[in-house]
């Protein structure tokens, strides 16, 4: 096996590993983003980070209405130790949210959801087991651990609270929601997963006008002037249903970029342009031929530099020369 003649360097570190890289404020960040998204999808209506002096235990919190009632919204509470989190340095924070609840200080969440990198076995069990987290509650506040004055008004409340509502929210699961972010790259250098491409409609849409209109310049060349879309031969009609599909399959590129690495895809059309640049001007027999030939060129471009590159799919390359078209950056039939 052959060895590269230099040191490519050391592997990058996974999204995984990078979320051990992270301090306090990164990580709240990236909580916040995770909460973001999920708006995004549909699940709140707003989103507000409050970690810092005086959030009453709540990093970040998802609204499903203007004013939080009980039961309608989520609290995430981030935590980024180098230690597995534990009953001992995580309960004080769980006091300070029954506590804050006890004294109305806010409704009730739906989920109260621990984000760390780690929770260690003890916790694990306890959150686990609702009536075994509530018992550990009460004995430890009863001992004087916590900072809040236990009183029989205090014990009667936690009897009655519902500890289903403290869940944890394994990093995985959040790497999978963010994955889903437009900030997914930015913070991990890792694209998301991109989705199918749009469908070919039967009718032409607007945003075709004009490569289609190069392309039937093309087939008038050989058919004749009189040629409509319309009334080509069956194999320029299949002819042009596939280059609709290669121009949809590029436009399924545009679209992942635009909501996940905005101009990205500009950049690409700018690399394809260059790399058919010779082709397009060397002389053809026909407008047909030049397709063919360019869209051959493209097809076997490398675009390594640019980002999406990891998402290309096999019509991307060879699409992106009808948005070309489409933005009048390169023509297939010469002006006279």
């Amino acid at each position: 096996m052959s060895h590269l003649p230099y040191n490519t360097g050391p592997a990058q570190p996974t999204p995984e590993q990078r979320l051990f890289l992270m301090n306090e404020d990164d990580w709240e960040l990236f909580i916040e983003q995770c909460v973001v998204q999920l708006k995004n999808e549909n699940n709140y209506k707003q989103v507000h980070r409050l970690g810092g002096a005086g959030d009453k235990g709540r990093d970040v919190c998802g609204n499903t209405l203007d004013r939080p009632e009980a039961g309608t919204w989520d609290l995430y509470q981030a935590k980024h130790y180098g230690d597995s989190l534990s009953p001992s340095n995580f309960g004080g924070e769980l006091a300070k949210f029954i506590w804050c609840v006890f004294k109305d200080e806010y409704k009730v969440p739906r989920n109260y959801f621990i984000c760390a990198l780690k929770v260690g076995p003890k916790l694990y069990d306890l959150v686990m087991k609702p009536a075994d987290l509530k018992e550990w509650i009460l004995a430890t506040w009863k001992k004087g651990d916590f900072s809040y004055q236990f009183s029989g008004e205090l014990e009667n409340f936690i009897d009655v609270f519902d500890f289903e509502v403290i869940k944890i929210k394994p990093s995985n699961e959040l790497l999978e929601i963010h994955a889903r972010s437009p900030n997914h790259w930015d913070l991990f250098g890792v694209l998301g997963h991109r989705d199918k491409n749009p469908e070919v409609p039967l009718v032409h849409e607007k945003q075709e006008e004009v490569y289609l209109k190069e392309l039937l310049k093309v087939y008038k060349e050989i058919g004749g002037s009189l040629l409509e879309l319309t009334t080509l031969s069956k194999q320029h009609t299949q002819h042009l249903m596939l280059q609709r599909r290669l121009f949809y399959s590029a436009e399924g590129l545009n679209r992942f970029s635009r909501d996940k690495l905005p101009g990205a895809f500009e950049e690409l059309l700018e690399q394809v342009e260059l790399g058919v640049g010779n082709e397009l001007m060397y002389p053809h027999e026909s407008g047909f031929k030049k397709v063919h030939s360019v869209l051959n060129v493209a097809s076997i471009l490398q675009v390594t530099s640019n980002p999406l590159h990891a998402r290309l799919q096999a019509g991307d390359l060879q699409g992106s020369c009808h948005h070309l078209v489409n933005q009048e950056k390169i023509q297939w039939i010469d002006d006279e």
